[in-house]
């Protein structure tokens, strides 16, 4: 399931639930890190992604940014970002088309920023295997806060297990107060 919300302060987001936008390319390396978790209460895989688009202070930040998580009782966290070295395809049909040129992959400089955003998730999705496994990003808008700020999103809808997301839920409970600061 997509959705698309338009949230407060000219704000977008287009969420995907149950799905990932085509995005993944196998030919990626992966960054991985463990982190200690508690037994998961999720028992089932779950997917999911999000993609922001936050005018800010003359430019608009902007960051794509998804994948899955697979429980096991094993403990611990893996943790696992694809992140690509080379120039990118572009992505046509973002939130930021029409305002920047947004190209699929995460450059390896954003990863760190990813894995500080994931820093509870262990605490929060419980242990297992978290694979962020699609992205995309902008030469102007992206930035690694909005990738941090995106990816402790990311876990959190993960975790949630909900099967659609409302524009009120989200934008009182979740978006606006995580990206708040812009």
């Amino acid at each position: 399931m997509i959705t698309t919300l338009n949230l407060n302060r000219h704000r977008k987001a287009k969420i995907w639930l149950g799905e990932l936008p085509n995005l993944i390319n196998p030919e990626h390396g992966c960054l991985e890190r463990s982190l200690p978790g508690r037994t998961s209460t999720l028992t089932h895989r779950q997917q999911g992604a999000i993609e922001m688009l936050v005018p800010s202070a003359g430019r608009a930040l902007y960051g794509l940014l998804g994948g899955e998580f697979l429980p096991t009782d094993s403990g611990e966290l893996i943790v696992k970002v694809a992140v690509s070295e080379n120039a990118e395809i572009e992505m046509p049909g973002s939130l930021a088309s029409n305002l920047d040129t947004v190209y699929r992959g995460l450059p390896v400089e954003y990863a760190d920023s990813v894995f500080n955003g994931i820093g509870d998730a262990g605490e929060i999705l419980g242990s297992g295997i978290l694979s962020c496994n699609c992205a995309a990003h902008s030469p102007v808008g992206s930035s690694p806060r909005m990738f941090r700020q995106i990816a402790l999103i990311l876990v959190r809808l993960i975790a949630s297990q909900t099967a659609s997301v409302s524009e009120e839920e989200f934008t009182e409970e979740e978006l606006t107060r995580l990206v708040s600061a812009g």
